[in-house]
């Protein structure tokens, strides 16, 4: 079967956004369409204020868009309203947004919990995902006990939880100092190898697009539409000492110029 007859994993299609304002309708989004394959990591970069996160939440069920819609293995998510393709998808953001009072454990099992799983076999799910994300011997800590780079991993592994045909990360590691980042991104690839998932990562940082994804789509200014798609050929699995070698840093300037008009 060739690459173009396997159906996406995911499908934005026509998808824009307008907000009311006291001053009148405000256009955030005009027109957005691409295809996500399965097992591909895109990338999504652009401006400030050009809609990445609204563009997230709407791919996520959690905002609905004023045109267009989503699809997530074939299913509509605003046409037909379905349940099961929001089901099928998963989210981590910048804040890990764990819950103090639960152990690592239990925060990873939440997702189980609440479709009703029994007890047993969600916490060995999460046991499981501890071991994935090499957070072995921390099953019964509390997220104080964690630095932020561990807690992000708890967050990753909760997303996890119950196998997503998509993950949808925003912004996942913007808070981590430079060194706990290259960590996180290096432990984000081999998680996306082992499971297989297929990714959306919004991002600010170039070279962290460019570093995990397949394809690092640039977004235009507000009203946003995609402004171009680069291709990553670069081999995987890729290394932090990568990022040092003539390819990478082409890719990270004709992103940058793509984005904010800098001299290649």
């Amino acid at each position: 079967m060739s690459v173009s007859a396997v159906q996406p994993e995911l499908r934005v299609e026509a998808i824009g956004k307008t907000f009311e304002s006291a001053a009148g309708p405000v256009q955030a989004i005009e027109r957005i369409d691409f295809d996500v394959r399965p097992g591909e990591f895109i990338s999504v970069l652009g401006p400030s204020g050009c809609g990445k996160t609204t563009l997230l939440r709407m791919i996520g069920g959690l905002e609905r868009p004023s045109t267009g819609d989503v699809a997530i293995g074939g299913r509509s998510i605003w046409t037909s309203g379905s349940n099961e393709a929001v089901r099928s998808l998963a989210f981590a953001f910048q804040d890990s947004r764990l819950f103090p009072w639960f152990s690592i454990e239990e925060n990873i099992a939440l997702p189980l919990r609440l479709r009703g799983e029994p007890k047993e076999k969600r916490l060995a799910r999460a046991r499981e995902l501890c071991a994935l994300v090499g957070l072995q011997g921390f099953e019964k800590a509390r997220p104080r006990q964690l630095s932020g780079g561990m807690r992000q991993r708890v967050s990753l592994a909760r997303a996890l939880a119950i196998d997503p045909r998509l993950l949808l990360l925003d912004e996942p590691f913007g808070a981590l100092d430079a060194m706990t980042r290259d960590q996180m991104n290096l432990e984000l690839q081999r998680i996306c190898k082992t499971t297989g998932a297929t990714v959306l990562l919004i991002t600010h940082s170039i070279s962290e697009a460019v570093f995990l994804g397949d394809r690092v789509i640039v977004l235009s200014p507000r009203p946003s539409r995609v402004h171009s798609v680069h291709e990553v050929t670069l081999p995987r699995p890729r290394t932090i000492a990568m990022q040092e070698t003539t390819e990478f840093q082409q890719l990270v300037r004709a992103v940058r110029t793509d984005i904010a008009g800098y001299p290649a």
